[in-house]
């Protein structure tokens, strides 16, 4: 059985429409994927939503006895999803980003300071996911063979600090 957390979006308000969209989409992964798998949906910890130690707390609790994160990077994502992923970092828990193709995170056209970067690729979701994919069908090839995935780990952070000090103009 694979345990998987999905990061993205609680809100009934957002783009899925529904707060317990990860049961579907666990299913969907099931059906593509031939795998059986464990959602440990952060929705369904209980926490009391007024004890931010508590939900931050459990959220970390499931991320850690997870295989693998998917962070469903919707163009309506919180900034919860991006810290799943580094808390994933820190737990060495691979994570496969979906950032469907034209959306905001990949392959979009964006502007920065009037000049418009084509295939946009955001550097925090390419440079923090182990892997990006962007279709759903991806994701479940990916988790097929989920033990190819070499998780990132926090030393991202200061691989990109000594990046930026060697080829900064």
């Amino acid at each position: 059985m694979t345990k998987v957390y999905v990061a993205g979006k609680v809100s009934k308000d957002s783009v899925f429409g529904r707060h317990d969209w990860r049961d579907s989409f666990c299913a969907k992964l099931e059906s593509l994927s031939g795998l059986k798998i464990k959602n440990l949906d952060p929705t369904k910890l209980g926490c009391d939503q007024n004890d931010a130690q508590m939900v931050f707390g459990g959220d970390s609790y499931l991320i850690s006895q997870s295989n693998v994160l998917i962070a469903y990077l919707s163009d309506d994502i919180s900034v919860g999803g991006s810290q799943e992923i580094l808390i994933a970092k820190y737990y060495k828990i691979p994570v496969i980003g979906l950032a469907p193709q034209g959306g905001k995170f990949n392959g979009a056209d964006k502007e920065y300071f009037g000049e418009v970067v084509k295939n946009y690729q955001d550097p925090f979701v390419f440079s923090s996911c182990d892997v990006v994919c962007s279709t759903v069908e991806e994701v479940a090839t990916k988790l097929k063979d989920l033990s190819s995935i070499k998780p990132k780990t926090l030393a991202i952070i200061p691989e990109a600090v000594e990046h930026y000090l060697a080829t900064k103009t």
